[in-house]
């Protein structure tokens, strides 16, 4: 098995002052690396799709002092509520010892017994950016694609760990393999082809609408238009309703049975599962940071074990 390093958020500074005054500005937000000889690497392979977001993370100004979403002392986690990626979450958290215990299945809260002041909520991973964003949830584990479209550039939230090994995906431009498409193997050729018109755009059909055309945009195509697709978006093109698709992508054989291709230059961002949290909740909810730091321990206690995370 191929040694991952994965890239953590650096809390030292902040444990170094578990209370930071509001109107004191925060310290800085630093990315910390497992394996720093291989750092250049991981970055190209993990975080490449992601910089102009990393940086805005690590270098926005600290948020302004206003209250918080919620008059609480509990901290609050969000995990996924179904699926592989639930599933997956959870046994990671029973591997660092962070046993998830949840007394009635009906209920969408649970706690984890070995971290005191710590309340889990089951949400859907698209609830889980949002409710980071509004300060509802402090901390949460989700993918990174879903961060990506739908915290939308937001500076208050910062990835703790963005490497927790589980939930593999990228999301990828495809297009058919016949017909107009058949010499079409790059994105430059994608660019290039004299179809796409302000009268006659460029149809693409996705459920990644920001970064999709965030991503072309900055690509350079100037014609087209975005349909929004939930599920089943290889039919749209056969069905003469897109012509080309943004979707999540692992092993590609549900778009090569559907008579699609990925093409060079077209993978958007790679996604896995991340630890996210709050600046604002870091910054000045008590026990944010230390069950943060705690976390982080643990995880890459359990990835350095099973041969995750690279050592030098």
């Amino acid at each position: 098995m191929s040694a991952m390093m994965g890239a953590r958020l650096d809390l030292a500074p902040f444990l170094l002052s578990p209370s930071p005054s509001p109107s004191r500005p925060s310290p800085a937000l630093r990315l910390r690396t497992s394996s720093p000889t291989a750092a250049a690497a991981a970055r190209t392979r993990l975080l490449a799709p992601r910089a102009a977001a990393a940086a805005t993370a690590v270098s926005a100004k600290p948020a302004a002092a206003a209250p918080l979403s919620a008059d609480r002392s509990v901290v609050r986690l969000g995990l996924p509520s179904k699926g592989r990626m639930a599933e997956l979450t959870l046994s990671l958290l029973k591997s660092c010892q962070l046993s998830v215990r949840q007394l009635n299945p009906r209920q969408y809260t649970a706690d984890i017994p070995q971290v005191p002041n710590l309340e889990v909520w089951f949400q859907r991973p698209t609830d889980i950016v949002r409710k980071l964003c509004s300060g509802d949830l402090d901390l949460g584990i989700v993918g990174y694609d879903i961060i990506s479209e739908y915290a939308q550039g937001n500076d208050d939230l910062v990835i703790i760990h963005d490497a927790l090994d589980f939930g593999h995906c990228r999301l990828s431009l495809a297009v058919p393999k016949e017909g107009i498409f058949d010499s079409i193997n790059t994105l430059e050729d994608l660019l290039n082809m004299p179809q796409w018109t302000e009268e006659r755009p460029m149809r693409v059909v996705t459920g990644f609408g920001y970064v999709g055309a965030k991503f072309l945009k900055e690509k350079g195509f100037k014609h087209v238009s975005f349909l929004a697709g939930d599920g089943a978006l290889e039919s749209y093109p056969a069905m003469g309703m897109a012509d080309a698709i943004v979707d999540l992508v692992s092993s590609g054989t549900t778009l090569r049975e559907n008579n699609l291709k990925e093409i060079e230059g077209g993978v958007i961002l790679e996604s896995q599962a991340t630890l996210v949290a709050s600046k604002k909740s870091l910054n000045r909810r008590e026990g944010v940071l230390e069950i943060s730091h705690e976390m982080l321990e643990r995880l890459e206690a359990h990835l350095t074990a099973s041969g995750k995370i690279m050592q030098i």
